[in-house]
């Protein structure tokens, strides 16, 4: 791959040239930084679309487009390798100009551990490739306690984290109750306990017809062979699930899984609102929303989505998936590799009548609905962004707003953290935490300065730097900031502290500008913005603090010994009991008792004789 910038003669070559097979495509400018990454089952044709003078294009591709100096390929064995390497690549350069989908939320999942011999389930907010299967997002968290109670007593199926290829001589009392058939124990067998994970999962798909039938086709077999508990077990399973289906509504009459996703723009913002549909009941759902819309088409908007969202779902896709907005011919034909990951046709269509296209306008109207809302939120954080402007004379809102926050106890493992809200709003991937160097006694202004200094030498200042302190510590950072040749404008590095007063305790504002501290005037909302962007800087910084501490209180002192591992560490805690008897051991008798060689038993007397330090955490400055 070449590097470096290329002239608009070597770029047209290069253009020329492009392979006509799936693959990768970087798009970057005359300092190699990466603009643009994407993928296509032709990467000639794709690529040299974007150079197209009569072909429309959003105002964000072309301005990608007049600062592109080189493009390199990566060519594919298909479209779905391509879109895989694809997400790898946006992940790691996260580039400016893709459209890249966060959630609001963190929703959580359902995980049915599938692969193991006696499946479990358990709830996560991480969903990762595994040949288990997921179940969710629940947008609702007492929809998934409602249905794990359902679950839990209907199919007993094993709850604790216990290792099941092992067996124990007694189960415990969830057994007793009835919530779990005892794999622990040996007290089922695996085909048995599987063919109760089986209802399991057809339940969690919406498979309630076939649910039923194997329920009932279960109590006839244990009938037939005269296993009548079992048989009345089964009934009462297939009754209470006829039960939980009786007080659900049928919201759609569309027997197939379905997706819907809908799209609303509004002034710079969007919103992607995602209604999972289920034997026609809604079981999931997913909102996205993009700040700092920059103009592209809705059906654009889709297709990103649909890419970002359905490379990295571990659940199956959905036969269909229903559009609020139609996509061109050429963009149905790249989404072509769904059906591929599928194994099975799946079918991307605009529905525009039925019950298809009541789910999709439901969902548009949820997405218009959330839009409106964040519209009153974004506006009441402007008007605190431009109440700070005012209050400190500056002559536009910040845009960006910094806070660094010292914390230590003692001596003992000091950190600190450095948060960034941009337009009113925390952007965590800004978000840095240190472990302190300074190590000669607790000096918060030391500190401070080399926190600034590592940060700040190769990087900009926010808009607006708060430090936590008051005038000293004000002084300090200045000073930090002046050495690295970091000068920031006039009231750009703001101390933040409290002010005691009859009435309580007020915020104050310290700067070397201000004649005297700038109380805040409580209950506005630029008070409450500064105040929750220092709040945030002193809960990352203690978070972390409290990390250090507990890791250093559980590591144990022999895994800083050259030799010593967690196996062998465990086999001389179960020998001699602790650490201390082992101190008191000896090295003969350490590897006498403890089937060590002698050189290794020296080594273990002589450390812990020493009375060596627990084992530093490692570090873990971002």
């Amino acid at each position: 791959m070449d590097e470096g910038e290329q002239t608009p003669l070597q770029l047209e070559e290069k253009l020329r040239l492009l392979p006509d097979s799936p693959g990768v495509y970087l798009m970057k400018d005359d300092k190699g930084e990466v603009l643009y990454v994407g993928k296509s089952k032709c990467l000639k044709d794709r690529v040299r679309s974007y150079f197209q003078k009569t072909r429309p294009t959003s105002p964000r591709i072309r301005k990608m487009t007049e600062r592109v100096a080189n493009i390199e390929t990566l060519v594919t064995r298909s479209e779905l390798d391509a879109l895989i390497l694809e997400n790898t690549l946006i992940k790691k350069y996260r580039p400016r100009f893709n459209v890249l989908f966060r959630d609001d939320k963190t929703y959580p999942y359902l995980r049915f551990s599938w692969s193991e011999d006696f499946p479990r389930l358990t709830v996560t907010r991480r969903v990762s490739r595994s040949p288990d299967l997921t179940f969710g997002p629940y947008a609702n968290p007492s929809a998934l306690r409602e249905t794990l109670g359902s679950i839990s007593r209907i199919f007993p199926l094993a709850t604790c984290s216990l290792d099941l290829g092992k067996t124990i001589d007694r189960p415990c009392i969830e057994y007793q109750i009835g919530r779990c058939l005892g794999p622990c124990a040996g007290l089922v067998t695996r085909e048995e306990y599987r063919r109760m994970a089986d209802g399991v999962r057809l339940f969690l798909e919406g498979k309630n017809s076939d649910l039923e039938t194997l329920l009932h086709n279960e109590m006839v077999g244990h009938a037939k062979n005269l296993e009548f508990e079992k048989a009345a077990r089964s009934k009462h399973r297939l009754e209470s699930i006829r039960t939980i289906l009786e007080r659900q509504t049928v919201e759609f009459r569309i027997p197939s899984a379905v997706d819907a996703v809908a799209v609303e723009t509004d002034e710079g913002s969007a919103q992607i609102e995602l209604l999972s549909v289920r034997n026609g009941r809604i079981a999931g759902r997913r909102e996205v929303h993009i700040r700092n819309f920059d103009q592209d088409s809705p059906d654009d908007l889709l297709m990103a989505f649909l890419e970002q969202h359905y490379s990295q779902e571990t659940t199956a896709l959905p036969e269909e998936i229903l559009l609020s907005h139609p996509l061109s011919h050429e963009a149905l034909m790249n989404l072509e590799w769904m059906s591929e990951k599928k194994g099975g046709k799946v079918i991307v269509t605009h529905p525009r009548r039925g019950e298809k296209k009541t789910v999709v306008e439901l969902a548009q109207n949820n997405a218009r609905a959330s839009l409106k809302e964040r519209g009153k939120s974004q506006s009441d954080l402007r008007q605190a962004l431009e109440e700070v402007r005012e209050m400190l004379g500056l002559e536009q809102a910040p845009g960006s707003i910094g806070c660094v926050d010292i914390s230590n106890t003692g001596d003992s493992y000091p950190v600190a953290s450095l948060v960034v809200f941009v337009d009113g709003l925390p952007e965590k991937s800004l978000y840095r935490r240190f472990r302190i160097r300074y190590d000669r006694g607790q000096d918060d202004f030391r500190m401070l300065a080399e926190v600034l200094s590592r940060h700040f030498d190769e990087r900009p200042l926010p808009d607006l730097l708060l430090i936590d302190g008051g005038e000293p510590q004000l002084r300090a950072a200045l000073a930090a900031l002046q050495q690295i040749g970091k000068a920031p404008r006039p009231k750009q590095v703001i101390g933040i502290a409290k002010e005691r007063s009859r009435t309580g305790h007020l915020e104050r504002l310290v700067s070397p500008e201000f004649d005297s501290p700038l109380i805040l005037p409580p209950h506005r909302p630029a008070t409450h913005l500064l105040m929750r962007v220092r709040d945030e800087a002193h809960r990352f910084a203690i978070t972390y603090h409290r990390k250090l501490r507990e890791e250093a209180l559980t590591h144990s002192r022999l895994l800083d010994i050259p030799g010593i591992g967690p196996s062998r560490e465990k086999q001389l805690l179960l020998t001699f009991g602790s650490v201390e008897e082992l101190k008191s051991a000896g090295p003969e008798r350490i590897a006498r008792e403890g089937g060590l060689p002698a050189s290794l038993a020296r080594r273990i007397a002589e450390h812990l004789s020493g009375g060596a330090s627990p084992g530093t955490p490692k570090e873990d400055d971002r």
